[in-house]
């Protein structure tokens, strides 16, 4: 099932109450039947569901249903009479409607005038003929119904940018799965800054837990294999690299320092200058292997931090200049040189190199595995030192990486994950222009503006297209995210990182505002949807009601319940301490067999929660 769906029936009540919430605007069109005549051509109209008091233009007959173009004026509701709905041998409402529209009368328009009419949404002549392209261009007409109807109902801009955004999210493909898109898109392909940006937003958005454990052990790896220091430990980081298939198994040290300083694309002149440093070597040209000697260490010391590595090369361009070392220079000599060089120029572009030059995608997974100890085999094949080494490596990175998944960790997660989606874009707009803050404006570094920049730029049609698609969800799920009377609604779907996969946590936050504008957290109710490696979709209702919570679960595993049980006393004594009392945590099964929980009309229920009628109708 498409995580969208999940979208749809969060917002699904809200369309219920279409008529409830619209506002009469002058030029639209409704179908309205005369109730009560009252004196100064003034009269009881009912319209869908609702009456009101009208001024009319001309005098009508009482229980005839008759098409009204709202006209402007200030004060009581203006409706100009079109023609009778209800005229003997008149044509069909949807025909009659479309003719006096100057519309074809095409299947697809009397599809559309019929949707309006069931409906019962505004219509003016304008928003039929722009809708109907739209739909045209729609995966389904029921899609672009649907979508339209969302605009009408929630008042948006009527516009194709925002028709987008809206159908991506009530349609589309989900998050996670278009940033994959994109990410495929812009692999290998020469990029700008901003799509060098997206590039590595994406990349760090769509590792799982097991590759991004994966990927810390391996740069810690390459730091441990240039580590001249210790040459055993070296040596052993070297035999773990080609464990994981980073490198031959049968390549030789200096084969594969070589093939790292090649791939140094972001350090092209110490690049060069150690290709040239190899070749006066191989040649036995003493001079010109002093001069690049000298360059190399002249750009070390310029960009180097801390004196050793200068130092050392110092130490070796003396020893050669002064004959204290023989020359040509012997290939362990050298392999220090190299990694003395690498170690220190690679810190800021290891990322980038490994990615292009090794394909560490791979062996990073491999490497999580390894670490948890789900290739035993593999495992067992490593020697002494090699296991040791392999120890210490995931004894050191779970400390420093904190995976005990405690609520403080979970929060900042999510605002960093919200955050570097862009989410908050038009928010940290507005917040630079009134207040002047140096630090500001690294906050509009955020996947939502780069993919505004980049669609503008020179790039491929499918690139554009992918960046395009990504965008609309992104401002679709803002868009869908309003204030309803005294109530919030916040509706976002974000990309989790979980052990062996990317999944999309869908969320639904609805409260009543406090005097700050936020959502009150002693009232009110948190949907969330997950779809889980184990569990599969999982769907938890959180309710919250003067600070005590009732959490509803739904799943179809049968065990659920027994086990969740030896952590219930865990939660609640967690709750406490953030000033919470649990009341209840229920489980519950979809009604019928198979399928998937979010199709069960059971969920209907669980989603209308805590809103907010308003007035009948604005005038």
């Amino acid at each position: 099932m498409k995580p969208s769906d999940i979208i749809q029936r969060i917002i699904r009540h809200d369309q219920n109450n279409a008529v409830k919430t619209a506002a009469f605007k002058p030029g639209q069109i409704v179908s309205g039947k005369i109730v009560k005549l009252f004196p100064n051509q003034t009269a009881e109209v009912q319209i869908g569901s609702h009456k009101v008091i009208a001024q009319l233009e001309i005098p009508l007959s009482a229980n005839i249903r008759y098409w009204f173009k709202v006209e402007p004026g200030e004060g009581m509701l203006r409706l100009k009479v079109m023609e009778s709905a209800d005229r003997p041998g008149a044509a069909a409402p949807a025909e009659s409607l479309l003719r006096q529209l100057g519309m074809q009368l095409s299947r697809e328009n009397k599809m559309l005038i019929q949707f309006f009419l069931r409906e019962q949404l505004p219509i003016t002549g304008e928003t039929l003929k722009v809708a109907s392209e739209w739909i045209k261009e729609s995966r389904t007409a029921e899609d672009g119904l649907r979508t339209v109807k969302e605009l009408i109902i929630r008042q948006l801009p009527f516009s194709k940018d925002v028709f987008s955004a809206i159908s991506s999210v009530l349609h589309g493909d989900s998050l996670s799965s278009l940033m994959g898109e994109l990410l495929e898109e812009l692999k290998g392909g020469s990029l700008s800054s901003k799509g060098q940006q997206i590039y590595s937003l994406l990349g760090d958005l769509t590792k799982t837990s097991r590759e991004k454990l994966g990927q810390q052990a391996i740069y810690r790896l390459f730091s441990e294999w240039l580590n001249t220091k210790n040459q055993a430990s070296s040596h052993t980081a070297f035999q773990l690299l080609k464990v994981l298939g980073l490198m031959p198994g049968e390549m030789a040290e200096d084969a594969a320092l070589k093939q790292l300083m090649e791939g140094s694309i972001q350090n092209k002149p110490i690049s060069h200058v150690l290709t040239e440093i190899l070749k006066a070597n191989d040649s036995g040209n003493r001079q010109e292997f002093i001069l690049n000697l000298a360059k190399l260490n002249g750009f070390i010391a310029q960009r180097s931090e801390s004196s050793g590595p200068a130092q050392t090369l110092e130490i070796l361009f003396n020893d050669i200049r002064n004959g204290n070392i023989s020359f040509p220079a012997e290939k362990n000599l050298l392999n220090a040189l190299f990694k003395s060089a690498l170690s220190h120029t690679l810190n800021d572009d290891l990322d980038q190199l490994l990615s292009d030059a090794y394909g560490i995608k791979q062996a990073a997974v491999q490497a999580g595995r390894l670490l948890a100890g789900e290739k035993p085999l593999a495992a067992a094949a490593l020697n002494l030192r090699e296991k040791t080494k392999l120890e210490e490596l995931k004894n050191s990175l779970q400390t420093e990486a904190n995976l005990t998944y405690n609520q403080r960790n979970i929060h900042s997660e999510l605002k960093r994950i919200i955050r570097t989606l862009g989410l908050s874009h038009e928010h940290d707009v507005l917040n630079l222009l009134k207040h002047s803050d140096e630090g500001a404006s690294e906050k509009l570094d955020t996947l939502k503006p780069l993919l505004m920049g980049f669609i503008n730029e020179e790039t491929s049609y499918i690139a554009k297209d992918a960046a395009e698609r990504l965008l609309h969800k992104l401002t679709g799920f803002q868009a869908l995210s309003q204030e309803s009377g005294p109530l919030q609604h916040y509706i976002f779907q974000l990309p989790v990182s979980l052990w062996g996969k990317i999944s999309d946590l869908t969320m639904q936050w609805s409260g009543r505002k406090t005097e700050e504008g936020k959502i009150d957290p002693s009232h009110c109710r948190v949907i969330f949807y997950l779809n889980l490696e184990h569990l599969n979709e999982t769907i938890v209702d959180l309710q919250v009601q003067n600070r005590i919570i009732k959490i509803s679960v739904i799943n179809e595993h049968k065990e659920i319940k027994d086990l969740t049980a030896p952590f219930a006393a865990e939660l609640k004594e967690n709750l406490l301490k953030l000033n919470y009392k649990l009341s209840s945590v229920s489980f519950q099964k979809p009604e019928s067999a198979g399928g998937s929980p979010m199709e069960k009309d059971t969920m209907t229920s669980i989603v209308q929660s805590n809103q907010f009628s308003g007035v009948d109708i604005r005038i």
